[in-house]
């Protein structure tokens, strides 16, 4: 082997050492070069896997965190500004949460530590079969069905909550939003129908593709949960009186008969689409 002073003669021992010290570059990068330990937090290995269960649990977690946590200052007579705020910082507060213990998880995999089983399906070699599989006119992703089901969750669980009251009047009694007396046959029709319809849910997406029987079914179950909103909306029954006596002491220019009104175009809306979002996808899955 040839040495650096024979290479370039007349330089010094200081200048050769120096330079093969250059040449090897920074020991933080040669020691690991040796012992194989892996310099990324994430390495390219494990990266996709790390990327696909973030999203998961992201998209699974901070939608959640988030209805829960503004249902409860909302129940709790909380204003909207304090409740769009309390939302939006368990929203951070979850999202951080999550993206650390991931990414902390992942690292350490990444560094050797778990099972070889699941360090080895961390980093396994990508194939054609891990592929999904193409659409066939199923309703949606897992998060979509989870979204969805959270969401008829949480209209179940406020029509419950404000029975216990969200506003208050001169006698510091607490009023529900809805009128009491719909206990006795209404409300708990509509809490079977949210349930029927959380049914309806997974049956959609468990199956293999939409049909027009499927179709028929969607529109005939999300027309059986509007049906009764509109009517009581519709006759001036849903809302409490009392309530909304106590809502125009304070907000002059709240309209009872407005707030029915919005309330019989969203559940018309939402049926619509839903309706309509059905029969599309059926017309997908019979011509494709």
């Amino acid at each position: 082997m040839v040495s650096l002073q024979e290479e370039r003669p007349g330089i010094s021992i200081q200048e050769a050492g120096h330079a093969a010290l250059v040449e090897l570059g920074d020991p933080d990068r040669l020691a690991p070069s040796y012992s194989g330990r892996a310099l990324e937090l994430i390495g390219p290995e494990v990266y996709p896997a790390y990327v696909r269960a973030l999203k998961v649990l992201l998209l699974a977690a901070v939608p959640a965190a988030t209805l829960v946590v503004a249902a409860i200052d909302a129940i709790a007579g909380d204003s909207i500004g304090a409740v769009v705020g309390g939302a939006t910082w368990m929203a951070f507060i979850v999202a951080t949460q999550v993206a650390f213990w991931v990414t902390f998880t992942f690292a350490l995999f990444e560094r050797g530590y778990g099972s070889t089983d699941v360090r080895r399906s961390l980093a396994a070699e990508w194939t054609p079969d891990q592929l999904p599989e193409l659409p066939r006119g199923r309703r949606g992703s897992a998060t979509e069905l989870a979204l969805g089901v959270a969401w008829l969750g949480f209209l179940g669980v406020a029509i419950v909550a404000q029975h216990f009251g969200l506003a208050v009047n001169d006698a510091g009694e607490r009023l529900p939003l809805l009128d009491p007396g719909l206990w006795s046959f209404w409300l708990p029709l509509i809490l079977v129908l949210l349930v029927i319809e959380m049914g309806s849910e997974v049956v959609q997406y468990r199956a293999d593709r939409w049909t027009p029987r499927l179709a028929t079914i969607n529109g005939i179950t999300g027309a059986a949960f509007a049906a009764p909103v509109i009517y009581l909306a519709a006759t001036d029954r849903l809302l409490n009186p009392a309530t909304v006596a106590v809502i125009q002491n304070g907000w002059p220019g709240f309209d009872a008969g407005t707030a029915s009104s919005a309330v019989i175009v969203g559940a018309l809306a939402i049926w619509a689409w839903n309706t309509f979002d059905g029969w599309r996808k059926t017309w997908t899955a019979q011509s494709g």
